[in-house]
């Protein structure tokens, strides 16, 4: 901590200009990309409020207060102005965390760790927490929240922070723990999106979702079997339980073609562009040349010919080059994998220490004889169930594998698996159409991938074979990454089911027309049992043509579903989370707490199902 005094007295001055420029630009620059007084944002303020104003700066910005109390009195003003400002009644009730964080001590450690120069370690968290405000009910009431990573999807381009009529921001992490530790919540579910989802556009889809699962109440019998308690339901439910969280997770992605993002991301770089330009113009060079050798041995070329090829190849591949930028898969499944796994990491490190903490205190104040070391009994460990959607997928994959403590195949015990920390373990893992190399499921190729489905109770699998932005996109962003063909153009999300004895021969995914088995030879079998697979290839909101999967009719399925999904009229990547889809509406039947046994879930799927549109296989779980 920083001590109860300050290593500097007020107010703080800069020793010289450049100095001055570079800090106030880097203040300025988290103030603007902030939840406005979140933990983060806060102790910014607190440093701009102690300096004297240099080099034009505003002096409402850098007051260059004389005391601790006149910076925690200008804090709670400003706050009392913005919440004036925003029309919220009660700015206690808005912002708990900020009144009992903020105080003479909280100024104080602030300070004393920009002084210290350990300013970057205190303000350093990679995700902002936010609570759905939508509901309408008080903090300690909210079932719904927002995790937001705060990597921007370029240096160019300004972060989008949530609507404050929609998502309030909570002061950190702790804030949240609180609420999960106060309602003795039992199960928090995150949901995650895939390519291609700019903040707003998630943030909206987040909201609807959020109202539609807390829409109403579950009715469900407390009984002690758990397989009693699935059966004995009086009504399957359709919200989720009281005692669930739902947390939307959002890290940085773009929206593909239609990006200012991309242009000021151009002009900003100029340099580099030109530099880009000429070594493509080099390269086009020789295969223009060769090409006009080659047709001049043939048909002598006229002379105006001769500069007339080489254009066009540079032309071509710049225009290739340009589209493959513009449509961003890259772009995001670099963000994926680089900032949203670490940060979503990061949350669940940070929470689950801070319900450690709790409960240890909860443990004391009831006379428990407990250590900061002991094991959190099992009663009161929450249960975190995962649903990825896309490249969603491939995030929570990849954060299984970070915070998972080694990647050995077999080497870990039964009642070790699922544990994510002290107080966390791993539940139900939902991934739809996931943008998952199929060859990651085989022996020698799936470590992490073994890693994250030995530590899951359940794995869901909704996948559908007319998905065809995974199947086409997804082949021509990974043409020039992927280790091998097969892994850039086949994805665990466009596997179907089809009749037949035996797994490899129920388990089929098309290339473009012929279609062949998922499981081959060098596959990871067990790997393939674990799953419970749904196949939504002609359910309603992905799919809008009847004909049945053969050779002579793939390409026809595909160019029809490409129409009615540009004009809008179903979701042949992203409709597993309409509101009116059965998937959907089968997902708190899924997250409840009580397990679901296969034949339960084959019951609720065919209710919910009238029109026999998805077809279920369960999986066989791993000894």
């Amino acid at each position: 901590m920083g001590g109860s005094e300050l290593k500097e007295s007020l107010p703080f001055t800069w020793k010289d200009e450049e100095t001055c420029r570079t800090d106030q630009q880097w203040l300025g620059g988290i103030i603007h990309s902030a939840a406005p007084y979140s933990d983060w944002w806060t102790k910014t303020r607190i440093v701009q409020l102690a300096y004297e104003p240099m080099l034009g700066a505003n002096p409402e910005v850098y007051a260059g207060k004389t005391t601790v109390a006149d910076i925690v009195t200008t804090l709670y003003q400003e706050l009392e102005a913005y919440c004036s400002a925003q029309q919220l009644s009660d700015c206690q009730s808005c912002y708990p965390g900020f009144f009992a964080a903020v105080d003479a001590g909280f100024v104080v450690t602030t300070l004393n760790s920009w002084k210290n120069k350990e300013f970057t370690q205190a303000i350093g968290r990679n995700f902002e927490v936010y609570s759905y405000d939508g509901s309408r009910v008080s903090r300690n009431d909210c079932k719904t929240f927002l995790i937001v990573s705060t990597a921007s999807v370029s240096l160019s381009v300004e972060r989008q922070l949530p609507p404050p009529n929609l998502f309030q921001p909570l002061f950190n992490v702790d804030e949240l723990a609180q609420v999960i530790h106060d309602n003795d919540i039992e199960s928090i579910t995150v949901r995650t999106h895939g390519y291609g989802s700019p903040a707003q556009s998630f943030f909206a889809s987040f909201a609807r979702e959020a109202t539609q699962l807390f829409s109403g109440q579950v009715n469900v019998e407390t009984v002690a079997s758990p397989e009693v308690a699935v059966e004995s339901q009086s009504q399957p439910p359709t919200t989720l339980p009281p005692r669930h969280v739902y947390i939307g997770y959002h890290w940085p992605s773009e929206q593909p073609i239609l990006n200012i993002g991309l242009v000021k991301d151009l002009i900003r770089n100029w340099g580099i562009v030109l530099k880009f330009l000429g070594s493509m113009f080099v390269l086009s060079l020789v295969p223009s040349l060769i090409f006009t050798g080659l047709y001049d041995l043939i048909l002598p070329l006229q002379v105006r010919w001769y500069w007339v090829i080489p254009l066009v190849f540079f032309i071509t591949w710049l225009l290739a080059f340009a589209l493959l930028r513009a449509l961003v898969y890259q772009r995001d499944r670099y963000r994926a994998i680089h900032y949203g796994a670490p940060d979503l990491a990061e949350f669940f490190w940070r929470l689950d220490k801070q319900l450690k903490d709790l409960q240890v205190a909860s443990f004391k104040s009831a006379a428990f004889q407990v250590s900061e070391r002991d094991i959190i009994p099992p009663t009161n460990r929450k249960r975190v169930n995962l649903v990825g959607h896309s490249m969603g997928g491939l995030v929570l994959v990849n954060m299984l594998r970070v915070i998972s403590d080694r990647f050995g195949k077999d080497d870990r015990l039964t009642h070790e698996r699922g544990a994510m920390g002290e107080c966390l373990d791993l539940g139900k893992l939902v991934l739809a159409s996931p943008d998952i190399p199929l060859e990651l499921l085989r022996e020698g190729r799936n470590n992490y991938v073994r890693s994250a489905i030995r530590r899951c109770e359940q794995i869901y699998l909704l996948s559908s074979d007319r998905d065809v932005v995974l199947r086409y996109l997804s082949t021509v962003g990974n043409w020039f990454s992927e280790p091998s063909v097969e892994m850039s153009g086949l994805r665990l999300g466009n596997v179907y089911l089809h009749r037949g004895q035996k797994l490899e021969e129920m388990l089929l995914i098309r290339s473009a027309i012929v279609s062949r088995q998922a499981v081959q030879p060098t596959s990871a079998y067990d790997l393939f049992e674990s799953f419970n697979y749904l196949d939504c290839s002609r359910m309603v909101g992905v799919n809008a043509i009847g004909l049945s999967q053969q050779p002579a009719t793939a390409l026809v399925i595909d160019l029809v579903n490409i129409v009615f999904y540009l004009f809008g009229k179903i979701d042949v990547h992203g409709g597993y989370f309409l509101t009116h889809t059965p998937t959907f509406k089968l997902l708190p039947f899924l997250l409840q707490t009580i397990t679901p046994s296969a034949a339960a879930v084959g019951q609720e799927i065919s209710r919910l199902d009238t029109k026999k549109q998805i077809l279920f296989l369960p999986s066989r779980p791993i000894d």
